[in-house]
């Protein structure tokens, strides 16, 4: 019995170390709050960084842009009284840059553009050991806009707070741990409350950075104003028309659709002119239906996303002055008897790149192709066929010169048949 007793009172005394030890430990973790913090050692104390993430459309350049991040006092240990306050280090702004040899990653039509900050807290002493807390936000308004009809920046409003865990250790106090939690989301994939990962990226491995993120999104347009200035003209559809033969009066389908590029909200429409090979505006109604008018002359309103019937004869082009730079667009032309058509598509002021059909009387598209910062174009040219000034169909040549042939060779054997007739009538 007393043997029972005693194993009875030795099994409760584990259970209620086992249940001490798993206490202390979730007291532990629930310092820390939900989620890993980072850690470190006075040999490599925890560090943490932010990353500035800047979205645009596919086919914008990436603007020399820098952008500041206030790290503002919260509380030491759980204090905010202006004491509290004033035994902690002041932590100075930090700043992320930008210049156009950052060129990012493209996913789906949208360019993904990100830098990191230098350590938020490399160099700074803290006096005392404890939990200092500090809150992140982004500056607004720091990149100059140059022309708000051609360019916008949208800036996070994302925050985080950040508890610095300060140990004393043989040398003087260092960051044992840091824990980053989001208080105000940054894009709608996050949810307040959550912990994210502020380690510094690692340089040698490529797309490594901190998860402190603060997004801002940058919309650039062509902004054109004039059409008959070929400056301002952000996209031209133009037609030619090649061949001695050549109607240059015979008018040529196109069905063309522009689509605003993803980051650009509500539904965009672009104005598009037909212009001579004079750059003059000369759109009329021959060149389609729904035409406006305005200072400059008659244009057609596209609508994001909505095709269009185009008409464009010899040395017309149709030019968009006022899209967003990643705008994407489709140029169709349809067929038309005994004309073989090709089409010399500029993307960005890059190289041209031509696409041609093998026969005549065949459609003929640019595919889907995205609007640049620089110059963009779909030259198309329809080459008649040759027609041989005789009359005579040349592919029926070969027949031809067989009964040519054919006829001489008769002509000479009655001929000479006749000469042998009179030969025998004179002797």
């Amino acid at each position: 019995m007393r043997s029972m007793k005693k194993s009875k009172i030795l099994s409760r005394l584990i259970l209620v170390t086992l249940l001490t030890i798993i206490l202390a430990i979730s007291g532990v973790f629930s310092a820390f709050g939900a989620g890993d913090p980072v850690y470190g050692d006075e040999t490599n104390p925890a560090q943490a960084a932010i990353t500035k993430r800047l979205l645009m459309p596919e086919g914008t350049h990436t603007p020399t842009a820098s952008f500041t991040f206030v790290i503002a006092k919260k509380d030491y240990n759980g204090d905010t009284s202006t004491d509290a306050l004033a035994l902690m280090p002041a932590i100075t702004s930090k700043t992320a840059s930008f210049t156009q040899a950052n060129l990012g990653t493209i996913a789906s039509g949208i360019k993904d553009v990100r830098v990191e900050t230098t350590s938020l807290f490399s160099g700074i002493t803290f006096p005392n050991a404890g939990v200092y807390t500090y809150t992140i936000t982004e500056t607004a308004n720091t990149y100059a806009i140059a022309d708000a009809t051609k360019e916008s920046m949208a800036y996070s409003t994302g925050s985080y707070d950040v508890a610095v865990y300060v140990r004393d250790g043989v040398s003087g106090t260092y960051i044992y741990a840091i824990a980053a939690t989001i208080t105000v989301k940054d894009t709608d994939d996050q949810t307040v409350g959550d912990k994210v990962d502020p380690t510094p990226g690692d340089p040698a491995v490529e797309g490594d950075y901190s998860d402190m993120i603060f997004t801002n999104t940058y919309i650039r347009s062509h902004g054109g104003t004039n059409p008959e200035d070929p400056t301002h003209q952000a996209l031209s559809i133009s037609k030619v028309v090649a061949g001695d033969f050549a109607n240059r009066q015979l008018p040529f389908t196109f069905s063309v659709t522009v689509t605003q590029p993803a980051l650009v909200t509500g539904t965009a429409t672009y104005k598009a002119y037909v212009v001579d090979q004079t750059n003059t505006v000369v759109t009329s109604a021959f060149n389609g239906t729904g035409m406006l008018t305005d200072t400059m002359g008659g244009y057609f309103p596209f609508t994001s996303g909505t095709a269009r019937t185009i008409n464009l004869k010899h040395n017309q082009k149709l030019v968009f002055i006022d899209t967003h730079v990643g705008t994407t667009y489709v140029a169709s032309e349809a067929a038309i008897a005994d004309y073989t058509a090709s089409v010399s598509i500029v993307v960005d002021g890059g190289a041209p790149v031509v696409v041609s059909n093998p026969l005549p009387n065949t459609a003929l598209s640019t595919s889907t192709r995205i609007l640049g910062a620089s110059m963009n174009s779909a030259a198309f040219t329809n080459t008649y066929k040759e027609v041989t000034p005789t009359g005579l169909d040349i592919s029926n040549l070969p027949f031809v010169v067989l009964l040519l042939v054919s006829t001489g060779g008769l002509v000479a054997l009655i001929a000479g048949k006749r000469r042998r007739g009179d030969e025998v009538v004179y002797h």
